[in-house]
């Protein structure tokens, strides 16, 4: 009997996370996204789906959204431990199948580069923990927006864009030489 009053605490508690929050927590998904085969939806959606089946009491908006954020997290690392067992027990193809005309390995874009990118992305994006602009203004570069876009979706100005971007520019490069990016 306890069980659909707590489902319907937790459903609330999803209604009540503010539109800043959800933005971000569809850019943080989609980011997390990449290289998974899975779409930022996908991990978003079984995200909400952990929450709805916790244990974790609700306590407010921000704990809901920090779970939301490490079950994306969980998901992720899931998605990547289970790729990473299956190359263990079945291998790598080293060959294209006779019935392939063209060789989908031979078309894919070099994973390398692209893990190498998300997981820059997510240091900067770490280390800027402490700067709530900085991270809106990655998650929005993630979408390829222009600065125009941009601008428009995080409801700033120019001077404003101007001066998050040459924060976060000064960061990545201190941190560079720091050693701490890489």
């Amino acid at each position: 009997m306890s069980k659909p009053i707590q489902g319907k605490e937790r459903a609330a508690a999803l209604g009540a996370l503010r539109e800043d929050q959800r933005k971000r927590l569809a850019a943080y998904a989609q980011l997390m996204s990449h290289g998974t085969g899975d779409e930022g939806t996908d991990l978003l959606q079984g995200a909400f789906a952990r929450w709805l089946a916790s244990d974790k009491p609700v306590e407010g908006p921000e704990q809901t959204c920090k779970y939301l954020v490490e079950a994306i997290n969980s998901i992720r690392s899931n998605i990547f431990r289970h790729e990473k067992v299956v190359r263990r027990l079945e291998g790598v193809r080293a060959f294209a199948q006779e019935d392939d005309e063209d060789d989908p390995v031979e078309q894919a874009l070099d994973p390398a580069a692209a893990t190498e990118a998300t997981v820059y992305f997510q240091q900067v994006y770490d280390l800027c923990a402490n700067d709530e602009e900085i991270q809106l203004l990655l998650l929005a570069q993630l979408k390829d927006g222009t600065p125009t876009e941009i601008q428009a979706d995080l409801g700033w100005d120019e001077k404003k864009y101007k001066a998050v971007q040459k924060r976060k520019r000064r960061l990545v490069i201190r941190w560079t030489l720091e050693g701490k990016l890489k």
